[in-house]
């Protein structure tokens, strides 16, 4: 996004704004705080043993094109939980604060997570990452209390299902374009560059409705 904005193609510059689709690597988790399972052993299972992990290294390469931005080392040991109420935490911090600050949670969330080994299923970590990027604790502990969100993202995962999305990373840009997560950064400026060639930018955001995301926050830009 960054390259594209900084060299336009014509006087005015495409922006960008991001909206987080929820999706479950593992749906079947239990949703109770203490679970976890380490996510060596998540691996192990989801690749059918330590040969089909090592296939999976190799295509992906994660380590080196973390280590590319900075990520020195990813927590291979971290505890997998269910990841529910996180992404309820990042859409009503999108609904609330804007994409600018939503998008610092789920960075917050990452580091934390990826880098620092925490479960995302603790309470007491997302209020810590929240009240992080400036949002109040409190209110936040009571949206995660209340039952809100959770009917926008069961339909999103019906959505999800209904267009064999199965694997994440994977990203639509201007609501029609699909790019797997598979792809460099030079795919997307592809991409966006497409879109900066036909002019009037691009359609509205694919899952914004079913989210209940504002029109006012989707004019936001980062």
């Amino acid at each position: 996004m960054r390259e594209v904005a900084d060299a336009p193609m014509g006087p005015t510059p495409l922006s960008f704004t991001v909206v987080r689709v929820p999706f479950f690597l593992e749906p079947d988790y239990p949703l109770d705080e203490s679970f976890e399972e380490p996510n060596r052993t998540r691996l192990l299972r989801k690749w059918g043993g330590a040969a089909g992990w090592e296939q999976q290294k190799l295509h992906h390469r994660l380590k080196e094109r973390g280590q590319a931005v900075g990520i020195e080392k990813f927590d291979l040991d971290r505890p997998a939980s269910n990841t529910l109420h996180s992404h309820r935490l990042v859409q009503w911090a999108t609904k609330m604060h804007g994409v600018a600050i939503s998008e610092a949670l789920y960075d917050e969330l990452n580091t934390r997570h990826f880098e620092k080994g925490q479960k995302l299923n603790s309470q007491s970590m997302l209020l810590d990452a929240a009240e992080a990027v400036g949002i109040d604790a409190e209110a936040a502990e009571l949206f995660l209390e209340s039952s809100e969100g959770y009917t926008e993202i069961e339909e999103v995962q019906a959505t999800l299902r209904a267009l064999r999305i199965n694997s994440i990373p994977t990203f639509i840009v201007g609501g029609e374009t699909v790019v797997g997560g598979a792809a460099h950064a030079r795919d997307f400026v592809e991409v966006f560059r497409q879109i900066e060639a036909r002019g009037g930018g691009a359609p509205r955001a694919a899952f914004a409705d079913a989210l209940g995301i504002p029109p006012t926050v989707l004019e936001q830009t980062l």
